[in-house]
């Protein structure tokens, strides 16, 4: 079976949801995840989970000593933009793998291997759970030098590495080189369908449901607001859902391994349909997306406001 490992530094706290997420790698034991990390080490923790301990400024060390560059690292938001050089930078510890990839960790994991084949494996070189892009939650690349140096192709890393903001390069420049890669037929690339949960023709987020999804024996179902159906996910990203997310009821040592996982939590017990209504007629005022129109809508009103500004000091001369 074709081999793969997914690269993480992580520093500060461990999120709330980590039992249930190391829950989920558990049940994909031929799938390897590395932490490096100035978290608590758990005192549990999968077979096919390794935790290395390591200072955030021991690891820019590292990736300024393997990029070449002095990459300004003074956030870990910033190894989002530094993704696409695990494969390099961690070259090391990737020895024996086929794949390396990256992701992130405000997920649930299905079954992987249903949704990543051995046949897609065998015929790909870059795997993204993103439609025609790359994907920083999921994606995978062969265990080469060509793809461990891929990064490297446009020069312009060496200038967005040296800034300490975030700027999608993971998501947005590498995406590039890699489209252009594919079209000279210089790397196979599969990023043909969304394998992980879309709503409104965008993937991750979502609105604030309850108890919509279950992990439930190692798969992961989107059951509907209805409870239902039942249509089979590889993982469930719930990026939006990070700043609502108050309660996690998993422990990872738990024997039950049936859970849902809600906007405001990840819990064992299914709430109570008084509680989804209300719930519905919380999110027809305050909802997710209501919420976003609103952030939309002020956003290009103080624009406006800036530009109309503007074009008055200039109309007198300031």
């Amino acid at each position: 079976m074709t081999s793969i490992a997914f690269i993480i530094p992580y520093f500060g706290k461990w999120p709330i949801w980590f039992p249930a997420f190391l829950k989920s790698c558990e049940s994909n034991p031929t799938i390897h995840w590395i932490f490096f990390t100035d978290c608590e080490i758990p005192l549990n923790y999968p077979s096919n989970v390794k935790i290395f301990a390591v200072k955030m400024e021991d690891m820019a060390i590292l990736f300024n000593r393997k990029i070449g560059v002095n990459v300004a690292i003074q956030h870990p938001v910033k190894f989002c933009d530094l993704k696409p050089t695990y494969g390099h930078v961690f070259e090391e510890y990737l020895k024996g793998y086929d794949f390396w990839g990256f992701c992130d960790i405000d997920i649930i994991w299905g079954d992987i291997r249903k949704f990543i084949t051995e046949e897609m494996l065998q015929q790909y070189d870059l795997v993204s759970s993103r439609i025609s892009t790359v994907s920083g939650h999921f994606t995978i690349l062969r265990n080469n030098l060509y793809n461990r140096l891929l990064y490297k192709t446009d020069g312009i890393y060496k200038e967005l590495f040296k800034e300490s903001k975030y700027l999608w390069f993971d998501e947005n420049t590498f995406a590039t080189i890699v489209a252009e890669k594919k079209q000279k037929g210089e790397l196979k690339v599969w990023w043909d369908e969304y394998l992980v949960n879309n709503e409104r023709d965008r993937d991750s987020h979502q609105e604030y449901y309850l108890d919509r999804w279950v992990f439930d024996k190692g798969k992961l179902y989107d059951i509907g607001v209805n409870g239902k159906q039942k249509a089979e996910h590889m993982y469930l990203h719930f990026i939006n859902w990070k700043i609502t997310m108050n309660r996690c009821d998993i422990g990872y040592t738990s024997t039950d391994d049936k859970f849902y996982i809600s906007y405001s939590g990840i819990h064992y017990k299914q709430h109570t349909q008084l509680q989804k209504k209300a719930n519905t007629i919380e999110n027809f005022f305050n909802g997710y997306y209501k919420k976003e129109r609103r952030r939309i809508f002020k956003k290009r009103l103080l624009k406006n406001i800036d530009r109309v500004k503007k074009r008055f000091n200039v109309m007198i001369g300031l």
